[in-house]
């Protein structure tokens, strides 16, 4: 199966999943876990394309586009908590943090997967 679509099934079952959970459902049904969603989604996205251009040029190109988008994914999963913990908290912040773990661990998941099978292509 195509790693696009395989992402579009798992981000659909995730926000999907967070619409029948008691507990979240408040939550998902904002905007801020849509965008959340599909955020990663487009991150993920774009970040499998360079790894992948990468693959093709060098080893150390491929390491470092890995490494690359990991740190990028980090960081901004780090300043989409600060930024919505300072600027919005109230209610959902504990569900948030939850979901954005739950959404950024997903989707790295399959990214270090697809990663991991271009590595496996390699001869080198």
């Amino acid at each position: 199966m195509k790693f696009e679509v395989k992402l579009v099934l798992a981000n659909a079952l995730l926000y999907g999943c967070s619409q029948l959970i008691p507990v979240f459902e408040g939550f998902a049904s904002t905007w801020v876990w849509a965008f959340l969603v599909l955020g990663y989604f487009g991150l993920t996205v774009l970040l499998n394309k360079w790894i992948q251009a990468a693959a093709k040029r060098s080893p150390i190109q491929f390491v470092t586009a890995v490494n690359g988008s990991t740190a990028i994914k980090m960081l901004l999963s780090l300043s989409a908590a600060t930024v919505y913990l300072v600027q919005v908290g109230g209610e959902f912040r504990v569900h948030f943090v939850m979901g954005l773990f739950v959404t950024f661990a997903v989707n790295t998941a399959l990214l270090v997967a697809e990663s991991q099978k271009l590595s496996l292509k390699d001869k080198n």
